[in-house]
């Protein structure tokens, strides 16, 4: 087995599949074949092969393969295969992939690295290179594991049914993840199958020598703001209002504000961070910027988009009412200095609005002329998503400002909507008729683990650092429909199959190997755990969960 993973970590890591690239099918032709390779699917070619992911820009496939055993308890291997570029990498970017070559590991001894990841490097205990911990480490592990089950099931031994369905994409979208909710619901039907636990095998952090393992995955919501005020000459500034004003303090009432922080057990989500936050005019001039946009992530354990834009909304209430009454203020005394100024300054009442009601506005006013021109504008985005010359928050914000043209809105208005990726939070232990379940996991595999090999497990019941595993099930219900519409992208080009998901239910941990310092170029994993520890782990744990 260590041989195996290895063997398996060295070719699939030699393939730059770097995310939002064509290079992802390289990495999915190769388990292709690699499935086509057994024994097994000589024999069951209808369980094996490439789906292609619908309307994807890249060509992406998703290789996937089915072990039906004695009994329809089936658990579900998965993992990503994409990686992030490599450029920190510098003159060592050429073997960064190369994880059989040890000039990696000398280039790197002339590079800036602290004392631990000296003392890492010199002890000859951790593989380096791209990809190696986050995550086709984890993945390598699946797939020999897989190949060996396949043997089992060749001979009519394989006691429990087992599906492993690597994707491409989680690192900015997760468009595997989601597309492979097909394939998954396409198994369930056609084998009755009964999906007892999703792992997912992305590193894990070592924290005095204890490893840890994730009952679920936080989930992600990106809020979109744009802001309208009303345009004015800088020489006459009190005449106007600047949508500059309105979007900064609708930022820094946001950012890091613990308002929106999820509390479970001794865990909370990390504070709301902005991404972006600009102006919208083309170009200078002396007038005052009358839109202004900025969209912003928001971690959740139960919080739902609902709930989000909710609080939200009286966010965005509060600050527009706020910065006017400070330009009112301002101009009061501005006033009493230049009495020579007559100028008459127009009140400014907010007026906060979804996406989705803006919509609503824009079909009363034309119903038939509003679903062509959304129609057209659907279109023309989607297709600059796929060209690389924008991308889903930014076509988002894109899409709001077009709207509000159509409408020919003169009056000051702020508009709130949903940019993708969302990632719903999702726990093991609540699965809806699994409740409790991933505990049980977690109490065998620590049992498992310190017997063989002395070391203990610890949980975590949300991994923050988002994963596929979202999207296994539902257990923070909302309203689909209106994420759906307040949701500019959604539809073909962005999608998210929530009814397969709640069929599904699936119970999810993430546990893999050990692993430091992911997305940069002291990215590494623990040997040990890599080639012996979490193998031999996940192999319990699979036919413990086929007792069950």
């Amino acid at each position: 087995m260590k041989e195996r993973v290895w063997q398996i970590l060295e070719q699939i890591v030699a393939i730059r599949s770097v995310s939002c690239s064509v290079i992802e099918q390289d990495v999915a032709r190769w388990f292709a074949d690699f499935f086509q390779a057994m024994p097994y699917f000589k024999a069951h070619p209808e369980d094996t092969g490439l789906y292609e992911i619908p309307n994807d820009p890249y060509g992406r496939l998703l290789p996937y393969a089915f072990l039906k055993g004695k009994k329809a308890d089936t658990v579900v291997m998965s993992g990503h295969f994409d990686v992030v570029s490599t450029e920190e990498y510098g003159a060592a970017e050429e073997y960064a992939y190369q994880i059989g070559n040890s000039t990696l590991e000398e280039m790197l001894r002339e590079m800036p690295l602290t004392e631990q990841q000296r003392a890492d490097l010199d002890s000859g205990e951790w593989i380096w290179g791209r990809g190696v911990a986050d995550m086709k480490g984890g993945v390598a592990i699946h797939a020999a594991l897989f190949e060996e089950y396949a043997k089992q099931a060749v001979a009519g031994e394989l006691e429990g049914s087992l599906l492993f369905i690597p994707v491409c994409d989680e690192e900015a979208y997760s468009a595997g993840m989601r597309s492979a909710l097909t394939l998954m619901r396409m198994f369930k039907e056609k084998y009755d199958l009964d999906y007892k636990l999703l792992i997912d095998p992305e590193p894990t952090v070592e924290q005095d020598g204890k490893l840890t393992l994730s009952l679920g995955s936080a989930g992600k919501i990106m809020p979109a703001v744009l802001v309208q005020t009303k345009k004015a000459h800088g020489g006459h500034c009190y005449e106007g209002f600047s949508a500059l004003n309105v979007i900064s303090d609708i930022c820094l009432r946001t950012n890091g504000s613990l308002a929106f922080s999820d509390v479970y057990k001794d865990e909370a989500t990390v504070p709301p961070t902005w991404a972006n936050l600009r102006d919208m005019k083309p170009g200078y001039d002396v007038s005052i910027p009358h839109r202004a946009y900025g969209y912003f992530t928001v971690f959740c354990f139960d919080s739902t988009p609902d709930m989000v834009m909710e609080k939200l909304r009286k966010v965005c209430t509060d600050a527009f009412a706020a910065q006017a009454d400070k330009l009112d203020q301002e101009f009061q005394l501005y006033r009493k200095m230049n009495k020579a100024d007559s100028t008459a300054k127009p009140a400014f009442t907010p007026c906060v609005v979804t996406f989705r009601e803006l919509c609503g506005m824009a079909r009363e006013k034309d119903l038939e002329g509003f679903e062509a021109f959304y129609k057209e504008t659907y279109a023309q985005l989607s297709d600059a998503i796929a060209a690389g010359s924008t991308n889903y928050p930014d076509a988002t914000i894109a899409f709001m400002e077009k709207v509000l043209d159509f409408m020919d809105i003169q009056y000051p208005i702020t508009v709130i909507g949903f940019a993708p990726p969302y990632y719903p939070p999702v726990h093991s232990d609540m699965m809806p008729g699994r409740e409790g379940f991933g505990s049980k996991v977690y109490e065998y595999v620590n049992q498992v683990s310190q017997r063989d090999f002395g070391r203990e497990i610890v949980t975590e019941n949300y991994f923050m650092g988002l994963s596929d595993l979202s999207y296994s099930g539902i257990t923070a219900p909302f309203d689909y429909e209106n994420f759906a519409l307040d949701t500019p992208l959604f539809g073909d080009s962005y999608n998210i199959d929530f009814d397969t998901m709640e069929l599904l239910s699936i119970p999810g941990i993430i546990y893999g190997p050990i692993g430091r310092e992911y997305h940069m170029y002291t990215e590494r994993v623990l040997k040990k755990s890599l080639l012996e520890e979490v193998p031999q782990t996940t192999k319990s744990l699979i036919e413990y969960v086929w007792s069950l």
